[in-house]
């Protein structure tokens, strides 16, 4: 296995790349798009640590923060813009995701006080989960079926081009509509089941 260093940049090539990606650059907004999303999660999983989220908390926020930047893009000056950027908006995602769960904190029973035992074998979970999971799906079809198909063919194995071949959508979208629909399965799952992932 090869293993590759990372790429280091000064800010002055950040600034050109971004100005690269503010013309049309495709290469130039995926190079600084990755660039800047290792930042963001390596700081979203320090964060999300640090005030008891988990790390799919941090996902969400770092790939909620990436969409706002992309949404933003031509309004940056600078690499520092960009980033200082950033970091406010992730700040401001990871504090709504805490306060969210500090106000909606469940009530925790402990094992020997609960009546009765709801332990299942591996197989029975997995098989229950699995069950569970298809039903989400369905239900899905029925109100968000591009998401269903996003999840539907990441199951059967399918790679991100060919989803996005057959959903007719760019990468960068792809990534935007499979972030709201994991929002949006954790969601239901939730709700529909007491489910959390």
């Amino acid at each position: 296995m090869e293993i590759t260093e990372r790429r280091t940049y000064t800010e002055a090539e950040l600034t050109e790349r971004l100005r690269q990606a503010q013309r049309g650059s495709h290469e130039a907004l995926e190079e600084i798009f990755s660039f800047l999303r290792e930042r963001i999660f390596a700081l979203a999983k320090q964060s999300a640590q640090n005030i008891g989220l988990r790390v799919a908390d941090a996902e969400d926020a770092t790939q909620e923060t990436m969409i706002i930047v992309r949404e933003h893009l031509l309004e940056f000056e600078a690499w520092e813009n960009m980033i200082r950027f950033a970091r406010q908006v992730l700040r401001n995602r990871l504090g709504n995701c805490h306060q969210y769960r500090l106000s909606h904190n469940r009530l925790e029973v402990p094992m020997e006080k609960a009546s009765v035992s709801v332990r299942m074998d591996a197989q029975l979970e997995a098989a229950e989960l699995e069950r569970i999971l298809e039903q989400a799906i369905e239900e899905l079809q029925r109100t968000r079926p591009r998401y269903a198909v996003i999840f539907r063919g990441l199951l059967a194995g399918l790679s991100k081009k060919e989803l996005c071949e057959i959903l007719r959508i760019t990468p960068g979208h792809f990534d935007v509509e499979l972030h709201r629909g994991r929002r949006f399965l954790r969601s239901l799952l939730k709700k529909r089941w007491g489910i959390e992932w």
